[in-house]
């Protein structure tokens, strides 16, 4: 008559079992690392929208109005003044002396550059994009700016198209174009989880 085994585990088995929770729980960790961090980014994509969004509406209403020469007074307007509701991190115009105190993933507007400053808090992979070079950086700055082109007076072309049969359009016949605001990084900017394509655009942008 047979005696059964009893059905435990071996020590090469509970080994293996601890090392793959181990594992396991390592990869889960740093998965879940990332949350905080991807929030924050989505966080001030989702204000930068908004804003760009304000922006869109102030423009429109102008437009319909007649009343584009106004949008030029928008040039260095706080851009939160343009939403209906502030984020809750929004606080408010700062000088620079107190900016240093204040906790990260806060927004404020700085008064002297006439910029709003993000303060970031999850700063890996956040970088301000200088000639084609990547920096680290802590915050973001962007600035409500007018746009403008270059229009050639006698055709009404943008003077890029009115060249590209070869000729140059003169001095004198060259006149610019109000096209309306623009929130715009004071420096192009990458965080982490853009693409490389959004880092070479950054740069491209910064160097035209």
């Amino acid at each position: 008559m047979s005696i059964a085994h009893s059905g435990g585990f071996s020590l090469f088995e509970l080994v293996v079992f601890i090392i793959s929770v181990a594992i396991i729980y390592a990869y889960a960790a740093n998965r879940f690392a990332e949350f905080p961090g991807q929030a924050e980014r989505a966080n001030f994509m989702a204000v930068t929208s908004q804003l760009q969004s304000g922006v869109n509406l102030e423009m429109m209403a102008a437009f319909g109005a007649g009343r584009i020469a106004l949008l030029e007074k928008f040039d260095g307007v706080n851009p939160m003044d343009l939403m209906l509701q502030a984020p809750a991190n929004y606080r408010g115009v700062v000088g620079s002396s107190q900016a240093s105190e204040l906790p990260r993933r806060s927004w404020y507007f700085d008064p002297v550059t006439e910029e709003l400053v993000y303060l970031i808090n999850d700063t890996a992979g956040a970088y301000l994009i200088i000639n084609g070079v990547a920096y680290p950086t802590d915050e973001f700055r962007l600035k409500l700016v007018s746009n403008y082109s270059e229009v050639d007076r006698l055709s009404g072309l943008p003077v890029a198209i009115a060249e590209r049969d070869g000729s140059e359009v003169l001095e004198e016949n060259i006149r610019r174009r109000f096209n309306g605001i623009v929130l715009r990084p004071t420096t192009p900017y990458r965080w982490q989880g853009e693409s490389e394509e959004a880092l070479m655009a950054a740069a491209s942008a910064e160097n035209s």
